[in-house]
């Protein structure tokens, strides 16, 4: 494995470019090799059935593609002998009328034949088609035995998978960045007790997934949430109707025309709707006073002329700024020298000067200058960065929407062990560019490197084994359906974990399912019409009220990873936790948490 020091983070973005990116992608050649070892893969014998597989699948569709051709020939076939048949038919009865009789029934006769000869051949061409379906199928069925024996020797690879393989990486390959298996409650309490972090209470924000870690020793999480909120949504509604007006005939008199008019009205009502949201939240006591706050300017789509316009600007507007922070009696806005960062990061709100000096030294300002103009690299400038005291909040667009912190393992199942470990070596040189790079803005940081953070002393222990995040993270993995309430019509269902107590080594908690019923209503919107009066047209429209359904639900540490997992429970045991709590059909292992729906009673 190949291991990045310390040092090397003072540049983040040139330690990425020279040497993060390709040793990253190195140990991930490297863990995959381990892991088509240890999963026992016979990779020659895997390729050879694989490329037997590949050559009847090529055969196979140029099969069909012949077969796609003939079956045309019959229908144009087909066509001509009805074609033929019918011009014949209709040359023998006009003939002696519009034709000579010796012409037409010599003619009709001629078609005829020609109609029986493509009747023939349509014949032969269906034969043909017969011949190739049966061919196709037996090459099929020898494909998918091909396919089916190339599986085999993938089986045990397949369920090594684990969700969090690239977290492990990161640690291999830069120590200094440290990312945990599981979220635990040690870590929790020391974001919490330490830096002010809190976990989500309400019923509108649910962990899909959360991963912990540190630089240094100062904490950081990653959460990936699914969040509610309330929104307008418009609904629309009509109405027929149909009335006579009196108009001119054209002829100096009158007459009465029948009118018909759509008419359409709106009606506005709240409703909820969901969206995932990705922060990386990460504690260092270095400048605990300061807070500020910047988000994205568009340099990611300027060309270098327009950014240098940009700056010129925002340089013109930052001397109004100073000079009315000065005429209001404050003074407390000092702007750096360095234009160009103070435009690029635009972090005007900050409310401690010294402080902001301390964390953007010379060094600080210039890698944060190329982190944000560095898309060629990374992402450039694609993040929101709020500083709260002792706690950043990076949200980032790449981050947005990405599968790298909770990629299913099982997206990497494969028959071909070519193709599976093309789709782990991507997947991990994705997850690096999507991780590192939002960390990158707090380890652009000089000084939050400088700054380790202490070992944080308990004392006392810890009445559960893991976090609501994490136990959120467990239940969002479960079908939805074990959980939501049955009166449920809102498009999402968010879940809430509680602890409740600890058992048999488990952790025993309720999930609480936050949906929405929805009331079909209808609401009359008074609407002028084309005959002058005034119509009431039906909207219809839903009332959404919130519900929701308490489940418990059973959390186990099992302190390791698939592969044990695997083997304690074929050996039994998680037999007198299962036969206790769990419900066969609803058992699910994720990042060495096994958790259970309980049996109904």
């Amino acid at each position: 494995m190949e291991t990045i020091k310390n040092e090397e983070l003072l540049e983040p973005l040139l330690l990425y470019k020279d040497r993060l990116k390709e040793a990253f992608h190195n140990n991930a050649v490297e863990f995959f090799d381990k892991l088509t070892e240890k999963g026992q893969v016979n990779v020659d014998l895997n390729q050879d059935l694989c490329k037997k597989y590949y050559k009847e699948m090529e055969e196979i569709k140029k099969l069909k593609g012949k077969k796609g051709f003939r079956i045309f020939l019959a229908v144009m076939s087909i066509i001509f002998a009805i074609g033929g048949i019918v011009a014949g038919v209709l040359l023998i009865l006009n003939a002696g009328k519009q034709i000579s009789e010796g012409a037409g029934i010599g003619g009709g006769i001629g078609a005829i034949v020609g109609g029986i000869l493509f009747i023939i051949a349509t014949i032969f061409l269906f034969m043909k088609v017969a011949k190739l379906s049966k061919e196709i199928k037996e090459k099929q069925a020898k494909a998918d035995k091909l396919k089916a024996e190339a599986f085999e020797t993938m089986k045990k690879l397949n369920s090594l998978y684990e969700w969090n393989m690239a977290a492990g990486l990161m640690t291999k390959t830069t120590p200094l960045i440290q990312l945990d298996q599981v979220f635990d409650p040690a870590k929790y309490e020391y974001l919490h007790e330490k830096y002010g972090y809190n976990a989500y209470t309400k019923g509108d924000i649910s962990t899909m997934y959360v991963q912990s870690g540190s630089i240094l020793g100062n904490p950081f999480v990653f959460e990936k949430n699914y969040c509610q909120s309330m929104r307008d949504h418009r609904y629309e509604g009509h109405l027929t109707i149909t009335y006579t007006v009196t108009v001119s005939d054209g002829k100096g008199g009158t007459r009465r025309e029948t009118r018909t008019q759509v008419l359409t009205a709106y009606y506005t009502a709240p409703e909820p709707y969901y969206y995932l949201d990705t922060w990386l939240i990460y504690g260092n006591d270095a400048a605990p006073k300061l807070s500020f706050s910047r988000y994205p300017t568009n340099i990611n789509n300027m060309s270098e002329k327009q950014i240098e316009n940009y700056i010129k600007k925002f340089d013109t507007k930052l001397d109004k700024e100073v000079k009315k922070d000065l005429t209001k009696g404050d003074g407390s806005f000092m702007r750096l020298d360095n234009e160009e960062f103070e435009a690029l990061f635009n972090a005007l709100d900050r409310d401690n000067e010294v402080e902001f000096r301390l964390l953007f030294t010379p060094l600080g300002q210039k890698n944060m200058i190329k982190l944000l103009r560095g898309k060629d690299v990374g992402f450039g400038d694609d993040f929101i960065y709020k500083k709260r005291k002792t706690l950043n909040y990076i949200k980032s667009g790449h981050m947005q929407g990405s599968d790298s912190l909770d990629k299913n393992p099982d997206s990497f199942i494969h028959f071909d062990h070519k193709v599976a470990k093309e789709l782990f070596i991507n997947y991990a040189d994705k997850y690096l560019k999507d991780v590192f790079f939002d960390l990158a803005p707090v380890i652009s940081i000089p000084i939050y490197q400088q700054h380790k953070s202490l070992d944080y002393i308990y004392e006392r222990g810890f009445n559960r084994k893991t976090t609501n995040a994490e136990v959120e993270s467990a239940a969002n993995s479960h079908n939805i359906n074990l959980f939501k309430h049955p009166a449920t019509r809102s498009e999402g269902v968010i879940l809430k974990s509680k602890f409740e107590y600890e058992a048999d080594d488990c952790d025993i908690c309720t999930i609480s399912a936050y949906s929405f019923s929805g009331t079909d209503r209808v609401a009359y919107v008074p609407t002028m019409g084309g005959d002058g009066h005034m119509h009431n047209v039906p909207v219809h429209w839903i009332e959404y009220n919130p519900i929701v359904k308490d489940t418990p639900f059973v959390v186990n540490d099992t302190n390791g990873d698939k592969s044990d997992y695997f083997k304690n429970y074929a050996e039994g045991k998680f037999n007198p936790i299962i036969e206790k709590y769990g419900n066969s059909s609803a058992i699910l292992f994720k990042k060495r948490l096994l958790s259970f729906i309980p049996k109904t009673k």
